[in-house]
């Protein structure tokens, strides 16, 4: 699993689940916008906040600890 697939499993589960951004965001405890972003891999996420989204989607724990990996940016 990389962080591509992450992104696709959280927007999968989401949909799934009839989970809003919204509700993701107040989960994670960050705006709408920045939770967004880091959903959709260009944040890092704590261990709480990918602990409590993971639980939320129902994520396997190797996409939990991916949500915590710095994303690379730029080339």
């Amino acid at each position: 699993m990389n962080r591509n697939d992450v992104t696709e499993l959280v927007i999968a589960s989401r949909i799934a689940r009839k989970i809003s951004w919204a509700k993701l965001a107040e989960t994670v405890g960050h705006s709408k916008e920045w939770t967004t972003a880091a959903l959709l891999g260009q944040m890092t996420l704590t261990s709480e906040q990918a602990a409590r989204v993971g639980k939320l989607l129902d994520l396997p724990s190797e996409a939990v600890a991916l949500l915590q990996v710095v994303p690379y940016k730029g080339s």
